[in-house]
């Protein structure tokens, strides 16, 4: 079968993106996404030949030695963190979208069990937390389906998503289209929802993620608390103020072990607070997605912003 080849698109929705609001009259949605990967990651005790050192503080060498403190950085996500971080979400009554690897929720059955009883969505981060983009088509297929199927057994939810830690490969949105996904994430190429580009690819809804506003990175350019609220309150307002008429989307990247922190965990506690008191709408990934295709499809003939005077 023919890999179709993906058209890259420079223009979008250029100055004229489409003039609507989401529910309740909200100019900004806000996705906030729980990363749970922990016991997900590449490591020596797992049979790896190195350690994942994505624990960001841990001094640690890509070696093949095992390292106890640089698995228990990662542990703590599972343990503590994503307890914070639900408590806090429930405190507000806020939703939030899961990117899952099925190993960490396997790990974790608990865990598991009250991202679905808060509601939360699920969605599909890989069988192991893992790069893909060098698997070659059928092995990438193999691994999705094996990795949705794990997750739907260990939450009774079907991922409604799939994200990569590296990105897709040009065959993969086809894969995701036929095999029950409803959108995609791996992007960051806009600040609303759109239906990709180029010659055979699929009528697939494509919700850019952010790698900005997000925890990773936490211990490098936010030091503080302080400094990543200001961060995530500076990108909100901006989204607000922006003269662009039209909505936009503001997806904040979690990681248990980083926010869970109770050092970090007060910036996301202190911005959802601040979000609440704006013309802000928090909702689920596929919520955003439902609402932006009832608003913009054809039959609808969404206005599109007047170009700039």
């Amino acid at each position: 079968m023919a890999v179709p080849q993906t058209q890259r698109d420079f223009v979008g929705y250029g100055e004229n993106p489409p003039s609507f609001s989401w529910p309740n009259g909200a100019r900004v949605a806000i996705s906030l996404v729980i990363n749970v990967e922990e016991g997900a990651e590449r490591s020596i005790a797992r049979g790896d030949s190195a350690n994942d050192l994505g624990a960001h503080w841990i001094p640690a060498r890509g070696s093949g030695t095992r390292n106890l403190t640089l698995e228990s950085a990662f542990e703590y996500g599972a343990r503590a963190g994503m307890w914070r971080l639900l408590r806090i979400l429930r405190k507000h009554h806020v939703p939030a979208t899961a990117f899952c690897c099925a190993a960490a929720l396997e790990l974790n059955p608990p865990g598991a069990a009250a991202l679905v009883r808060d509601g939360h969505e699920i969605a599909d981060h890989g069988y192991q937390w893992d790069t893909h983009t060098e698997l070659d088509d059928d092995a990438e297929e193999r691994l999705i389906l094996s990795s949705r199927d794990a997750i739907h057994a260990s939450t009774g939810r079907m991922p409604t998503s799939w994200y990569s830690r590296d990105g897709l490969k040009p065959g993969t949105r086809p894969v995701l289209a036929r095999t029950g996904f409803s959108y995609e994430s791996n992007s960051f190429n806009d600040d609303l929802p759109h239906w990709g580009s180029g010659p055979g690819n699929p009528q697939l809804p494509i919700l850019p993620y952010a790698g900005d506003t997000n925890d990773s990175g936490l211990f490098r350019q936010f030091p503080t608390a302080a400094a990543f609220e200001k961060h995530l309150t500076a990108a909100l307002e901006m989204l607000l103020d922006d003269t662009r008429c039209g909505p936009s989307v503001m997806s904040v990247g979690l990681h248990p072990r980083l926010i869970g922190r109770p050092a970090y965990a007060v910036a996301l506690d202190r911005f959802i607070t601040h979000a609440r008191g704006r013309s802000a709408w928090f909702a689920t990934r596929q919520e955003i997605v439902d609402a932006w295709v009832r608003i913009t499809t054809p039959e609808r003939t969404t206005a599109a912003c007047p170009p700039p005077s």
